[in-house]
């Protein structure tokens, strides 16, 4: 479906009224905001993004508030600032606010073993297990790597989800190396729970959502759904636009990744973020505990900063703190489905940023592009093309991944046949945290069932095979026993590494 941003240019803004020119240039602010509209325009083409919302806050009070583009392709409609979009891993910063504020009430030191107030928490490892902190489990320390499948797509709730961790091995050894991890952040929301005596959800609405008059976000998609001004999510394949659907099973992890907002409910929550925990004289958090979750406490692996302009990155509990040309920043993004999302403050500037786009198509490239125009505009320095820039990363990265496809391919034995005949791959195998893996034969070969959803595998040589679909990043090697006989799957996950399914 072709997608048509056109003239669908600034459908409501809100700006303020103060266009005083500003120091040491000649440019109005009426001036700089139709600059960053055409520029937002001619990336939203170059990008094929559907719909976008921006939000920028300045000197205490919204500046700029903006929708583009078409929210929903089928149906033709048009996004508003009141279009809700699910901002996903932006999640983290608000499940940090809550702990914050309980750390505020007395019910939680950040440097007590979490163990202490959930006695069922149990790791892998048992030294992981009674040591790690509210403040370790927010800032990815914790040796474990991120096992995402455990709960995307899945059907798993919330406490399944925490009781299961105790059978997913750490990659590396506790505090030694930054692992952004979502099912860490499911703990924090567990904790919330234990500590507070109302749901995560119920808990953010109460103590956040209402305080800060972040009245039409939300916290499930059976919420959202019932609020008919929604963007739907897209993806491209083959060049082809396509939803990306809602299957994701976020909510079940809510606390690291299930906020769904919009740009005017976004206005309150980068403002308290810059007015140390305060929103119209109401302390929502108090300033020590803010200043905890805005504190660096992980340095982001790998160390690098690609480019002269920025500094690299350390987490603290929700954000990342970084620099961008001299000036302090915090950052996080977001991504479920075929949503974007990022949001960005600059302390000392007193300057805030939110976008949100509606499709994965560009990865984080054109919210990067937007934020750092936008603030090297409002920061009053000279341009930088950063559009030309990532466009040559996204180059040198698809190049870099065709290169390590061809040497990974380059292993393979041609004609190498399976050591089993067909029928003796099928059965079911299982693993405590990852849940059923059912191998089907069919006339094409081998079928797996996983989530409840159906792929190929695609036969490699010997006995490994490569996922199709939503596996299509996934190996599987089936074992032989000293019997002879198939009794497990070794998958190998993105992020994860070896996981072992035990046949039934």
């Amino acid at each position: 479906m072709k997608i048509k941003l056109l003239i669908l240019a600034i459908l409501f803004v809100t700006v303020n009224p103060n266009f005083a020119q500003r120091k040491g240039s000649s440019l109005t602010q009426q001036d700089t905001l139709n600059n960053i509209n055409s520029f937002i325009l001619s990336m939203m083409t170059e990008w094929k993004i559907p719909a976008a919302s921006i939000t920028i806050v300045k000197d205490g009070k919204p500046y700029y508030s903006s929708a583009y583009g078409i929210k929903n392709t089928a149906k033709n409609l048009p996004a508003t600032v009141n279009t809700l979009f699910p901002i996903a891993s932006c999640t983290k910063s608000f499940t940090a606010m809550a702990l914050g504020i309980l750390a505020d009430e007395k019910k939680l030191d950040w440097n007590k073993p979490i163990k202490e107030y959930m006695p069922d928490f149990q790791l892998f490892d048992d030294t992981a297990t009674n040591t790690l902190t509210a403040r370790d489990i927010l800032s990815h320390r914790t040796g474990l790597p991120r096992h995402d499948f455990v709960w995307l797509f899945n059907n798993n709730d919330r406490e399944s989800i925490f009781k299961n961790m105790k059978y997913l091995k750490p990659s590396k050894n506790l505090y030694a190396q930054y692992q952004y991890n979502n099912l860490m952040y499911n703990v924090a929301g567990v904790l919330v729970e234990r500590l507070s005596g109302k749901t995560w959800e119920n808990f953010v609405r109460e103590k956040i959502l209402i305080p800060l008059e972040m009245k039409s976000t939300v916290l499930t998609y059976s919420e959202m759904f019932k609020n008919p001004d929604y963007a739907t999510s897209y993806k491209i394949e083959n060049e082809l636009v396509s939803e990306a659907g809602f299957g994701s099973n976020v909510d079940a992890i809510g606390s690291a990744g299930s906020v769904k907002s919009n740009g005017i409910d976004m206005t309150n929550w980068l403002l308290v973020q810059l007015q140390n925990g305060q929103f119209k004289g109401k302390q929502i958090i108090s300033e020590k505990n803010l200043k905890e979750n805005h504190t660096p406490i992980q340095v982001v692996y790998p160390t690098e900063a690609k480019y002269p302009e920025l500094g690299f990155g350390s987490y603290g509990m929700g954000w990342i703190m970084n620099v961008y040309r001299g000036n302090q920043r915090r950052q996080h993004n977001g991504s479920i489905e075929g949503f974007r999302s990022q949001m960005t403050v600059f302390p000392n500037n007193n300057l805030g940023i939110f976008i949100t786009t509606n499709t994965g198509a560009a990865d984080y490239n054109f919210v990067n592009i937007i934020t750092n125009y936008i603030s090297d505009n409002l920061l009053i320095m000279s341009q930088i093309d950063w559009n030309s820039r990532l466009k040559k990363d996204r180059d040198d990265a698809k190049f870099e991944e065709e290169k390590k496809k061809k040497e990974y391919n380059a292993n393979r034995k041609m004609g190498a046949m399976m050591s089993h005949p067909i029928d003796y791959y099928a059965g079911v195998y299982e693993h405590p945290a990852y849940g059923t893996l059912q191998i089907f034969k069919t006339d094409r070969g081998l079928r797996a069932v996983y989530h409840n959803r159906q792929i190929e595998l695609s036969h490699f040589h010997y006995d490994f095979f490569e996922g199709t679909g939503f596996l299509e990043d996934v190996t599987f090697n089936f074992v032989t026993n000293l019997k002879g006989d198939i009794d497990k799957i070794i998958a190998t996950f993105p992020n994860a590494g070896e996981v072992d399914f035990k046949r039934k």
